[in-house]
């Protein structure tokens, strides 16, 4: 299956999401718990993103591959944490946890995670170094 998601679109997708949790609270009226946990999701996504080894990542010591199994680990938590912090009966802030980790899901099932790079063949006189 060709994986249409590059490793820069997804460092893109990642910020957004970071923005995503930072807003959510404001924009959905999430107040307690909800709120308190999706702050924490947003720094710890931004410190993951940043440290991770790809082309928007600024530290780059966690492996592109980690950093997918790790999202594949916060989807399972955005499920099932309306109903291990006691908020399920809140639409509003479940309905968000349950589709952001849809999302999140979708993004890493479309992520190219190989980090192959197809570069053009060389031409002569081509000074371009290759890895």
């Amino acid at each position: 299956m060709i994986k249409p998601i590059s490793a820069r679109i997804h460092g893109v997708l990642d910020y957004a999401t970071v923005a995503g949790f930072l807003n959510a609270p404001m924009v959905f009226g999430f107040r307690g718990t909800p709120a308190a946990i999706v702050y924490w999701l947003a720094g710890i996504h931004l410190l993951m993103t940043g440290c991770t080894d790809f082309p928007l990542g600024f530290f780059k010591f966690i492996p592109f591959r980690i950093h997918g199994a790790i999202e594949l680990v916060v989807c399972v938590f955005l499920i099932s944490a309306p109903w291990i912090y006691g908020f399920a009966g809140d639409n509003i802030p479940r309905n968000f946890f349950i589709g952001i980790a849809v999302v999140i899901f979708v993004v890493v099932a479309l992520t190219d995670y190989s980090g192959r790079v197809v570069l053009p063949p060389t031409e002569p006189g081509d000074r371009r170094q290759r890895r």
